[in-house]
């Protein structure tokens, strides 16, 4: 019952368990930048001497707490700061997931280095995931697609959908490919245009601006039911993110939206108004 409880808050779906760790720190951090907790407060540059940051701090410090449940709660208790709270979680839990992985290894689970080194990015460790491309530089294993899962994911689209924007830039400026396209024909924005979470519009940010990708992102096409395909603020508009649709709609260029006879104009317009947005976000 407790759980349930602590789970209700609306933080996490349950509490911290040895088994749900990735989605628990996912859907944590997503929260805690939401309620602008997060940069130089859980991570970046601890700026004590901000007027706000005690009680930002002691925010960020609770729902990390209010999060982990009785038994892991015990273990961070006395911590007085967010990021040594977080850091403490992140290096017992990886160490678990360390040891998870070695038995799959063991069971003949995850045999490739392809596999290890996605595993690696989507748990945010970039030391051990730079091992593998250092080890791999020949065969460019940035760029590789996992041969043991359907999607056709490359490092970027791991990093994308694990949330890890700082491996994600690193991986872009070690010549990770922007366009190149999964089983389903996403893009790494493609897939972070259709994705949860107001983070995700600071990643398509990036790689619009500073990634280098240029326009050319919003008007690349996803397989859709039709024989048209989907463009990227059409994803996010059907999923109905607003702030995402909104931002990739004053980026998007009226040219696409027009072509086919209005043809992308319309069906997104058609979203907008079945996911109820207009007003303040058009």
């Amino acid at each position: 019952m407790a759980a349930s409880n602590i789970a209700s808050t609306g933080i996490v779906l349950e509490v911290l368990t040895k088994d749900n760790y990735l989605d628990w720190s996912v859907l944590v951090k997503n929260y805690l930048i939401g309620k602008e907790l997060w940069y130089n407060i859980v991570e970046g540059k601890l700026d004590r001497e901000h007027s706000n940051w005690e009680s930002k701090n002691g925010q960020a410090l609770h729902a990390i707490q209010l999060s982990c449940g009785h038994h892991t709660l015990s273990q961070i208790r006395n911590f007085e700061t967010a990021h040594k709270a977080w850091n403490h979680l992140k290096d017992i839990f990886s160490e678990d997931l360390k040891a998870a992985d070695q038995h799959d290894i063991e069971q003949g689970c995850l045999q490739s280095d392809i596999d290890l080194f996605h595993m690696a990015i989507k748990k945010g460790l970039w030391e051990e995931a730079n091992e593998y491309i250092t080890k791999h530089r020949e065969e460019d294993i940035i760029s590789q697609k996992s041969s043991s899962s359907s999607k056709g994911w490359t490092s970027l689209h791991v990093a994308v959908d694990a949330v890890q924007q700082e491996i994600m830039e690193k991986l872009v400026e070690m010549g990770a490919s922007l366009t190149e396209k999964d089983s389903k024909g996403y893009t790494p924005f493609a897939l972070a245009a259709e994705s949860p979470g107001h983070i995700y519009v600071r990643f398509v940010r990036w790689m619009l601006n500073k990634g280098g990708g240029g326009k050319e992102l919003l008007t690349m096409k996803i397989n859709s039911d039709d024989d048209k395909g989907d463009i990227p603020v059409l994803l996010a508009a059907i999923k109905g993110h607003k702030y995402m649709t909104t931002y990739l709609f004053s980026e998007t260029p009226s040219s696409t939206l027009l072509e086919d006879n209005c043809y992308y104009g319309a069906k997104l317009l058609s979203h907008c108004i079945h996911a109820e947005i207009w007003g303040k976000y058009c």
